[in-house]
């Protein structure tokens, strides 16, 4: 393996040797469960279809615009949802064929205007039409238009910031996107061990990702290896949490579904997630430590290996703190309508969080947040290993070490000397007495009693 820069500490070559020794079997390990946990099976279809399907015969999912909103026959002043939907009448345009819309209560609260483009179930063909009462009933907004900026915006940002080294990271961004969602979902969903598929994905995903934005070098697989011993420790600590606090039942709707229509089981779904999402913050913490001490040791090569433990823990002890802190304010972020209706019920705060899906997010956040505590030092000590086995304490310049002592002034140089420095003085008084345009000063009365007396 070769380094990305040349200026940064090299690791012994039998030191990276052994990293090679470790570093090929993982690889062969990761691509061997791949061939052999690769669904066989096409995509899975659950009974129901997705969001924007139905199961009423001759209904398709269309994208229509809004083209008139006709209030009049709601009474003034009208503000209930309820009553504002079915008063309401919305008409709309696809392909340039006009007809009426349905919109939700939860929409008309929201608002809907006049050149909306929403997402919407067409029952023009459908022998339900009549039943229905109307030609378009709506599903959501479109977004792809925002939400595609959005992603663009993003995109520029990290390249401007990050440079090529944000484009690989981009790059190994949408690898890890089709891992997740041409392996691992299918697999799962075609009743491969589940845990062995998210070990498997995060596997891949970590090798890929991080060799691609960080460069092969003894810093990245050092990283990598302590990304794995983390996601190992997450792994283990989160099937044994999720065994002993018994979080094996569906409590939300989609989690009924995979329960009942496939051979998936709530325990394994819990665990997989848990993996997946203590990969991210791992890959974060390790890459940085990793970074930290091969700075720490560049800058400072004389260091001694206990001092570079402890100079690089103080970056990591910084950053242990700063993450857990994303980890609980991203699910509080993502779940603060939940917590907003549990706040409002009057039952122990203690009740609150061992209940339900909230014992399942805390028991994440709590696993993940260990496997993150325990991989910094993990990722250090190895680092201060590796980066030690490259460096050699400074040599002295060999002038300094074979060149004689001065030796000692005799008696007549230094008599010379003297007579030099007092020489040297004189011409100071002398030039500090002469103005510039180089005529002496005036005497003064002493200094001609003097001179008449030599005379």
């Amino acid at each position: 393996m070769h380094m990305t820069s040349q200026h940064e500490p090299k690791a012994s070559p039998r030191v990276r040797l052994i990293m090679i020794a470790c570093l090929v079997p993982l690889i062969a390990v990761t691509f061997a469960g791949l061939f052999v946990l690769w669904p066989s099976s096409p995509d899975t279809e659950l009974p129901g279809g997705g969001p924007t399907t139905n199961a009423a015969e001759g209904t398709t999912d269309t994208k229509v615009t809004v083209t008139a909103v006709d209030a009049s026959d709601c009474e003034t002043g009208e503000t209930d949802p309820m009553v504002r939907a079915d008063c309401t009448k919305y008409t709309v345009e696809d392909d340039g064929q006009e007809g009426s819309l349905y919109v939700t209560p939860d929409a008309v609260k929201a608002g809907v205007d006049v050149g909306d483009t929403l997402k919407v179930l067409d029952f023009t063909q459908s022998p339900d039409r009549t039943e229905m009462g109307t030609d378009y009933v709506f599903i959501d907004f479109d977004r792809n238009v925002p939400m595609l900026a959005l992603v663009i915006i993003y995109a520029i940002v990290v390249l401007l910031v990050a440079g090529l080294r944000g484009l690989r990271a981009l790059i190994g961004l949408g690898f890890a996107g089709a891992v997740l969602f041409v392996f691992m979902l299918p697999a799962m969903l075609d009743g491969r061990p589940p845990v062995l598929v998210a070990m498997v994905s995060a596997s891949l995903i970590m090798v890929i990702a991080l060799y691609l934005a960080h460069g092969i070098s003894t810093r990245t697989s050092t990283a990598l290896f302590g990304t794995v011993l983390g996601i190992v420790i997450t792994g283990i600590l989160g099937a044994w949490m999720t065994s002993w606090a018994n979080l094996g039942i569906a409590y939300s709707e989609d989690g009924y579904l995979l329960v009942d229509t496939t051979d998936l089981g709530m325990t394994d779904i819990i665990v997989c997630a848990i993996l997946i999402t203590g990969l991210g913050v791992l890959n974060d913490v390790t890459i940085t430590q990793a970074s930290a001490v091969w700075e720490l040791a560049a800058a400072a090569p004389e260091m001694k290996p206990g001092q570079l433990f402890a100079r690089a823990m103080r970056i990591g002890r910084d950053h242990i703190a700063s993450t857990v802190y994303t980890i609980t304010f991203a699910y509080v972020g993502s779940a603060l309508m939940t917590l907003i209706i549990v706040s409002a019920h009057d039952q122990p705060l203690l009740d609150t969080f061992t209940l339900g899906d909230m014992s399942v997010e805390v028991v994440s956040i709590l696993v993940c947040s260990i496997g993150l505590v325990i991989a910094i030092p993990l990722t250090t000590g190895l680092g201060v290993l590796v980066v030690r086995s490259g460096l050699r304490p400074p040599r002295q310049p060999a002038a300094s070490m074979t060149s004689p002592a001065p030796a000692e002034p005799g008696p007549e140089a230094a008599g010379n000397a003297a007579a030099e420095r007092v020489g040297s003085a004189e011409s100071r008084f002398a030039a500090e007495r002469t103005d510039p345009a180089g005529e002496p000063p005036p005497m003064t009365r002493r200094e001609s009693r003097e001179r008449d007396r030599d005379r």
